[in-house]
Formats: C-alpha cells, structure tokens, sequence
C-alpha cells in the first residue's frame, strides 16, 4: 500500500506519548521515592513530551521492528492462518453492513469468493481503486495506529509486564500487570472494530459508486 508509510508517519505523536506514558508508569513502581522527588514541581506533559522527542522515535522504530505485519494481523484478530478481516470481506463483512449493495458488487466482479485468500485479494484489489477515498484513507490510518498501539502493548507485557512479577512490590506489580494485560484487551477490540470498518467503508463505497 503505497499510502501506509505515510499514514503510519501521522501516527508517530499518538504512538510516543503512549510509550511514553507507559515509560512513566513504570517508572514510578520501581521508583516511587525518586520518581516522586524528580517530578514534584514539573509539568508532566512537558516531561512527556521532552521523553517522546528524545527517545521515542527510536525505540518506536526498533519496537516496531520486532514484529512483522503478519504476526500484528494474529495479535489484533486472534487468528493464526488469514488474520486479515478482508479475509472474511464477503463471507461475512459485507452481510452484516447495510451500507454496502451486495447485488451492486456481484454486478462488477463476478460470483463473490468463498475462500480467504481470494475474498482477501479482491478486497485487497476494491481497496486499491478506492485508497484515495478520504473515508478510506481515515479508516486504514486509524486502523494502522490500533494495529501499532496492540503491537506495543503485547511489547509491554512480555518485556515490562512479566518480568516486573518478580520484583519485590507486592502486590503493586501484580496489579501493574494486570493494568498491562486489561490495555492490551482494551486496545485490541478498537484495533478489530477498525480493522473490520476498514474493510465494510471500502467496500460500502464501492457499492454507491
């Protein structure tokens, strides 16, 4: 998709703060002396902006690295083979959106596909005459900036989450883990509503057109 680079771009200040914030939170639970002294009388927005424009851009980009496109698809969707939600755009999407003439699109493309791979595909085509579309464009840089935010927050669980179990805070720890664990669910059904959004605009305007 030749407009993802720069949608993922726009995400970047959304993205910082929030490793940023996460960055601070952890901080205070094994610091809470230190952390206490060093913030009184400092603006904590500044301090997470400072944070963000210092050191988040790097750690955004080797975090982000960590994990492929594909794996991002099975930690939003929970699905090991087709993650992606045009893999079930027609099967299942496009019946449950009254937005989208199901008549209008069988009409342009034939008989609708049955298997994953190819609903993927011809979504994936639909998606590519329509990517300019401002609706669209808004959607996949929305959805682009959830799928991010899960990434990070699986990051946080397994690198920040479970190791910070064995330090001596109990049961703070505990409770900071399950924070992690209830962002993680929290961000991942607004990174499948999107995901599936995504895929019922793009097919929506299609239909209209």
């Amino acid at each position: 998709m030749e407009k993802e680079p720069n949608l993922k771009i726009k995400n970047v200040p959304q993205l910082w703060v929030f490793l940023a914030a996460n960055i601070l939170i952890l901080c205070g639970l094994i610091f809470p002396e230190y952390f206490k002294t060093l913030t009184t009388g400092v603006d904590i927005v500044f301090m997470l902006k400072a944070l963000g424009v210092s050191i988040a851009p790097l750690l955004l980009f080797l975090l982000n690295g960590l994990i492929s496109s594909h794996q991002k698809a099975v930690l939003v969707f929970w699905k090991l083979r087709n993650p992606l939600p045009g893999s079930e755009a027609f099967s299942k999407l496009s019946k449950n959106d009254t937005r989208i003439d199901r008549v209008k699109l069988k009409d342009t493309y034939g008989s609708l596909p049955k298997s994953p791979v190819e609903q993927n595909k011809l979504w994936y085509k639909i998606y590519k005459k329509n990517s300019s579309n401002i609706i669209v464009s808004d959607s996949h840089r929305a959805f682009l900036l959830a799928r991010d935010l899960t990434s990070l927050c699986i990051l946080f669980v397994v690198f920040l989450g479970i190791p910070i179990l064995s330090v001596d805070q109990w049961p703070i720890n505990l409770y900071y883990f399950l924070g992690l664990l209830l962002q993680y669910i929290v961000v991942v059904i607004g990174a499948q509503n999107r995901g599936r959004r995504l895929v019922t605009n793009v097919l929506a305007i299609e239909s209209c057109q």
